[in-house]
C-alpha cells in the first residue's frame, strides 16, 4: 500500500507494485523491490557473515565496557562500532578465534599496569596489579575497568569504575561458568575527568587479558 498527500512526487511513501518509496534526508526516494529470494551465501561471503555475527555477539555482551574503552578513539562513528571494527580484525587474525583472547575492550595510549594477576575465591575474582607501564601517561586516581566473561556462553560481569589505580586491587563477581567453559578477565585504566575535557587516546589504556 502506498500513499501521498501532495501529488505523486510529494510525501509519497509505501509499496506500489514492485517499487518501494520512502523519505531519505528530506527527499522522496523510489526504488524497485528485489525480485525473488536471495541465494544463501557461500564460501568467503558466508564466512564473513559468520565472523561478523560471532564478533557482534561478543561486542553486545561487552558493550558497557567497550563504550567507555573506545570512546576516546572513535572518530566519526560510535565507540561501539569502532570496537566492532577493531575486534573483527583481531578475530580474523587470531590463531584460535574460538576463544576470546583476541578481544580488546579498550584502545588507547594511557599506561596499563605491570604484574597483573588474579585469584578466584568463591563467586568473586580479585585482580591485582603493580606499577604503571613505563613511558606512558597515568594518574594515581585513574579508574580501573574490569570485565569477566564466559568464552562459550558470553555471560559476563563488568564494572567500569571498579577501583582506583592506586588501590592495586579490585574485585568483580564471577559470571556463571560450567565445566568445559573458560572465564577470561580483562582490565583497563581510564581517566573520566580528563576525558570530559577533551577526547584523546591518552585518556584510556589498551586493555589487558589478566593471566
Amino acid at each position: 500500500m502506498a500513499y501521498t498527500k501532495e501529488g505523486f512526487l510529494g510525501n509519497f511513501s509505501g509499496k506500489l507494485s514492485n517499487t518501494v518509496a520512502y523519505e531519505f534526508y528530506g527527499k522522496t526516494v523510489i526504488r524497485s523491490r528485489p525480485s525473488g529470494k536471495r541465494r544463501p551465501a557461500e564460501g568467503a561471503l558466508k564466512q564473513a557473515q559468520t565472523d561478523f555475527s560471532r564478533v557482534m555477539k561478543v561486542m553486545q555482551a561487552a558493550r558497557s565496557a567497550v563504550r567507555v574503552g573506545f570512546r576516546d578513539v572513535a572518530e566519526g562513528r560510535s565507540a561501539f562500532n569502532t570496537a566492532m571494527s577493531v575486534n573483527l580484525v583481531n578475530y580474523r587474525k587470531a590463531a584460535n578465534p574460538g576463544d576470546l583472547r583476541w578481544l580488546v575492550i579498550s584502545q588507547g595510549e594511557r599506561a596499563g599496569a605491570q604484574d597483573v594477576a588474579m585469584e578466584i575465591v568463591g563467586n568473586k575474582v580479585t585482580v591485582t596489579w603493580g606499577e604503571p607501564e613505563a613511558g606512558k601517561p597515568y594518574h594515581r586516581n585513574d579508574q580501573v575497568m574490569l570485565l569477566a566473561i564466559n568464552d562459550k556462553t558470553l555471560a559476563e560481569t563488568d564494572n567500569v569504575q571498579a577501583a582506583r589505580r592506586s588501590d592495586h586491587s579490585a574485585q568483580i563477581l564471577v559470571p556463571p561458568v560450567k565445566d568445559g567453559e573458560n572465564l577470561l578477565v580483562f582490565i583497563a585504566f581510564h581517566n573520566p575527568l580528563e576525558a570530559a575535557d577533551q577526547k584523546s587516546p591518552k585518556n584510556v589504556s589498551m586493555s589487558q587479558l589478566v593471566p
